[in-house]
Order: C-alpha cells, then sequence, then structure tokens
C-alpha cells in the first residue's frame, strides 16, 4: 500500500468529534423542570392575590382576573374575605372578580354586602348578583327592592337587568312606587330584559316630569318593539327636552311600519313643528310605504322648511318613485325648497335623478356674456333725445 492509499484510507475513518448539542439533555426531561412548572400549583393562589390586590389599572386587574377564573384552586372565600376590606379600591375588585366568577358560593356574602348603604361598595355586590344569575341571587336583588333605603333598590333595580322574566313584575312595580333614581334604573333593567309585559307601565312612564325617565323608558320601548307603544312615542316627539324627542324618534325607527300611523296622525297637527319633526322621523324610517304621505308635504304644506325637510326625507328613503315629485319641486318658489330637492336627487342619483338635475342646472345657468361682442366705447353715439336728458 502506497502512501497516497494510506492516506485516502484515514480520510474516509476520520470522523468528527461529537458535538455539544449531541450531549445536551432537554430541560424539559429533567425533575428541575418540572419542579419549576408544577410551582403556580403550589404557590399560585397567594400570588395571583397579591397581583390582585396591587393591580391599580384597568389592564393589569383584566390580566389577573383571567388568572383567577383559570386557577385550579379556589379562591372564591379569598375574595370574599376581601368585599368588607377597609380599601375601597380591594373591595370593588372583590365583587366585581366574585361577579365574573358566577360562584353561588359568594351568594350570600355578596348579598349581606348589598344591603348595607353605607358602603360605597354595595352597588358592585348587587351588580355582581345580576352576573351570577341564579335563582337565588335573583330573588335576594327582588328582596333588595323593597330595602329601606333607596340607593340600595335603585342597586337592586339596575342589577336586575339580567334577571330576565322573573324580574319583570318586581321591576314593573318599582318603575310605579319608586323614587326617580328607581324608576330610572328599573325602566332601563326592563328594557334590557326585553319583554312585552312591561310595556303598559312604561307608556305610563313617558309621562313622568323627570327627563331621566321619560329618555330611559323611550329607550326600553325601542329596544321591545311593541306596537303598542307608538302613539305615546309620536306624543314624544314634541317633548320639551331634545334627547327625549330623539330617543323617541329612534324607538319609533326600531318598532318600523307599525309605527306609521301615529305619525302619519301627526301630520295633521296645526304645529309645524311637530309636522316637521313626524316628517324627519318618516324619512328615518326608511319605508317606501311613506312616499305618498310625504310627497302631499312636499306639494301642500304651507311652511318652507316643513317642505325642506319632507324633500330630504323623501332622499333619504331613496326610492325611484320619488324621483319625479322631487324634480318638480325644484320650481317651487321658496329657494330653500328647491335647494332641498336637488340635494335629495343628488343622493339618489339615479340616471333620471341625474337628467333633472343637469335640465334644472342650464335652466338657471346665468348666461355668459363676450366682452368682444360689447361695442367700445369709441362707437357709442348718442341721440337727440340722450343729448337733452343730459342737458
Amino acid at each position: 500500500m502506497n502512501k497516497s492509499d494510506w492516506d485516502q484510507q484515514q480520510d474516509d475513518t476520520r470522523f468528527e468529534p461529537p458535538k455539544l448539542e449531541n450531549y445536551r439533555i432537554s430541560s424539559r426531561s429533567t425533575h428541575e423542570h418540572r419542579r419549576i412548572q408544577a410551582a403556580p400549583e403550589i404557590g399560585g393562589m397567594a400570588s395571583i392575590l397579591a397581583e390582585f390586590d396591587a393591580a391599580t389599572r384597568s389592564d393589569q386587574f383584566s390580566r389577573v382576573l383571567q388568572k383567577l377564573i383559570s386557577c385550579r384552586q379556589n379562591v372564591v372565600p379569598e375574595l370574599i374575605a376581601r368585599l368588607e376590606s377597609s380599601d375601597l379600591a380591594v373591595a370593588k375588585k372583590a365583587s366585581l372578580a366574585l361577579g365574573y366568577l358566577r360562584s353561588p358560593q359568594a351568594v350570600p356574602s355578596l348579598a349581606r354586602v348589598a344591603q348595607k348603604p353605607f358602603l360605597p361598595v354595595h352597588w358592585h355586590a348587587a351588580s355582581a348578583l345580576g352576573c351570577i344569575g341564579t335563582s337565588e341571587a335573583i330573588g335576594f336583588l327582588v328582596k333588595l327592592l323593597r330595602h329601606p333605603s333607596d340607593q340600595v333598590q335603585a342597586s337592586a333595580a339596575r342589577a336586575l337587568s339580567r334577571g330576565n322574566l322573573p324580574a319583570v313584575s318586581p321591576l314593573v312595580d318599582a318603575l310605579k312606587n319608586g323614587n326617580d333614581l328607581v324608576k330610572m334604573h328599573a325602566a332601563h333593567s326592563l328594557g334590557k330584559i326585553n319583554s312585552p309585559l312591561a310595556v303598559p307601565a312604561l307608556i305610563k312612564a313617558l309621562d313622568n316630569q323627570v327627563k331621566a325617565i321619560r329618555l330611559e323608558s323611550a329607550w326600553a320601548l325601542g329596544q321591545i318593539r311593541s306596537p303598542l307603544a307608538a302613539n305615546a312615542l309620536a306624543a314624544r316627539l314634541t317633548d320639551t327636552d331634545i334627547s327625549v324627542q330623539s330617543q323617541s324618534a329612534q324607538a319609533l325607527k326600531s318598532i318600523g311600519a307599525p309605527a306609521m300611523p301615529a305619525l302619519v296622525n301627526m301630520l295633521n297637527n296645526e304645529a309645524s313643528n311637530t309636522r316637521s319633526v313626524a316628517v324627519r322621523t318618516l324619512g328615518q324610517m326608511g319605508i317606501e310605504e311613506v312616499i305618498p304621505v310625504l310627497v302631499e308635504v312636499l306639494r301642500n304644506d304651507s311652511f318652507p322648511y316643513v317642505r325642506c325637510d319632507a324633500a330630504t326625507a323623501l332622499g333619504e328613503i331613496g326610492s325611484y318613485d320619488a324621483v319625479f315629485h322631487l324634480a318638480q319641486t325644484l320650481k317651487d318658489s321658496d329657494r330653500a325648497v328647491r335647494n332641498s330637492a336637488a340635494r335629495a336627487l343628488r343622493k339618489i342619483n339615479s340616471p333620471e335623478a341625474q337628467k333633472f338635475l343637469k335640465t334644472h342646472h342650464q335652466a338657471v345657468n346665468v348666461p355668459r356674456y363676450s366682452v368682444a361682442s360689447m361695442r367700445s366705447p369709441d362707437t357709442i353715439r348718442l341721440d337727440d333725445d340722450d343729448l337733452t336728458i343730459l342737458q
């Protein structure tokens, strides 16, 4: 064997030295790693509760709340112990957390705190009972509606928005007999529950002297969407408060076509403002069946701003049937009405509407005069009559 063959054989049998990763043991298979992984289960609740007590921002509270929900140990007793903490922030956080955990174990303690009006956290405790939502929790809240404290009654009325059908009758009683704060929260909760059984009481509450109660009642009726409320809501379109007017209009819009007769009747009202509000509401409903009624207002109402609202309403509905009538309104004697009709046609933007707009634009366009066509001052000659006038 010559030397070159020997070198070739040595090259073939040569191997690279072992690498470090070939001897590295996975950390997941070590006892130390298993001990570290098990640590949250051994001392996890204490560290989570410490983080819970220290949380001051909403994002911090949200993170620790997720940890409480996923914790394998029962954290409810620790949270119950914090309900009457001298630290108000800790007590509020404990109430919120118990509501999210929805543990029936917390119901008696939350009910005890909820009936203590001198504790600022009683609102949060009542809300937590509503979140838990068991029959026991709802029963406690119904009892709190008869509590001597108006504040406790109001907190219970608000929390019962999650109470569903069993809470309707107690809330109706609260809407009839409670103080103004209780009535306001009861009306809102009845809207959240969305039961037609509450409609008569809510209709009556629309006549309350307190604006907030009328506002919440109109909102609740809009959530329930009962046609029985249409006339009462239409009457609120002339409310002295603009927010009640707006909320009533939204409620009528939610009811839809069954509310049309009540609004059409308002078009016969002597007050032009009432007719204007009714016209705008009909336009917001977007129902093509109201087009003949709006066209009648557009043609015959004696107040220009009511006709403007009718044109705008027809534009919002955007129906082909309205184009011809809007085009006729381009000849209205009032400039504002003509402009409203033009804007409505532009909003509809159909080929027919564009054609009418183009014709209207050409008709009102001011003629352009060429300067070159005018005579030069040097060529102007005065006749004898002109000279006599100048003299």
